[in-house]
């Protein structure tokens, strides 16, 4: 039945949110803010990469900065001052581009690309984790569909943008960039539950199961979780008489815990996983 339904009749006060982030397939379009958070953590999946943005099905994220021109700099000051500069640059043109309409095309088109390098590139291919902590600097790029697990903190500070920012009067540059990450982030390591499956997100209302085996097969629940909610990531998952397709999800009720889920490549989220 539909999740709006289900929760009308029952008594389930709080569920989790499953977020989607799909970004258009068209470059600089479909680039999203490269931003930081101070206390939002995030946890990306990716689920799609568009084969026509991606012929070789590797998508990417800015994710960063780049260390090899971090390390052209003496101190890191320097180099922070430096992209300080290059944003700055890089904004001028972009709002007058935005506020006056001009063309401004090889200007902008140069800028961007110094802007850009001082950053990092990540590829992703589906099934990818990328776990984002607080002040490291990062934007999904076009093409590249994710499920997002964060905690409750909605908040943002805008480094730079390749297009005209609707959401906020302001870059918030020059705090960001002062206070942001510029070490490369670690790879995560996550915590083994069982053969083929891991704990990739701990946040203080719910946890994240990865499932990842080479055959479908039998996968049981914990019984004693008050919910369940459970997104295929690839072919075909089936609980009970419920099927889903990838990307597909859906919320499994305390009452239903007991049937196990028939896959191989999928992710579960609850309280107390």
């Amino acid at each position: 039945m539909p999740l709006s339904h289900y929760l009308a009749a029952v008594s389930l006060q709080e569920v989790l949110l499953l977020k989607m982030l799909d970004p258009s397939p068209e470059p600089i379009v479909g680039d999203l803010y490269f931003e930081v958070h101070e206390q939002k953590r995030e946890v990306y999946v990716v689920t799609h990469v568009d084969p026509n943005a991606w012929p070789n099905g590797q998508g990417q994220i800015r994710f960063g900065m780049n260390q090899a021109r971090r390390d052209v700099f003496k101190k890191d000051e320097d180099f922070r001052a430096a992209y300080h500069l290059a944003v700055s640059t890089y904004e001028r043109i972009r709002r007058s581009i935005d506020e006056q309409g001009r063309s401004l095309t090889e200007k902008e088109q140069a800028a961007r690309m110094d802007m850009e390098s001082y950053t990092a590139i990540n590829s992703l291919v589906v099934g990818d984790v990328v776990v984002v902590p607080t002040w490291t600097p990062h934007a999904l790029q076009h093409g590249v569909r994710v499920v997002e697990f964060q905690t409750p903190v909605y908040e943002r500070l805008i480094v730079s943008f390749a297009q005209k920012v609707l959401t906020q009067g302001h870059w918030d540059t020059k705090h960001a960039v002062k206070h942001m990450t510029i070490e490369a982030p670690s790879q995560p390591t996550f915590e083994t539950v069982s053969d083929g499956v891991e704990r990739i997100a701990r946040f203080e209302d719910f946890n994240v199961w990865r499932v990842d085996r080479d055959k479908p097969q039998g996968f049981q629940l914990p019984i004693d979780l008050p919910y369940a909610v459970v997104m295929n990531l690839a072919g075909s998952l089936s609980i009970s008489d419920v099927l889903l397709g990838p990307e597909e999800a859906a919320l499994v009720p305390a009452r239903a815990l007991y049937h196990p889920i028939q896959g191989n490549k999928f992710l579960i989220a609850a309280p107390g996983l």
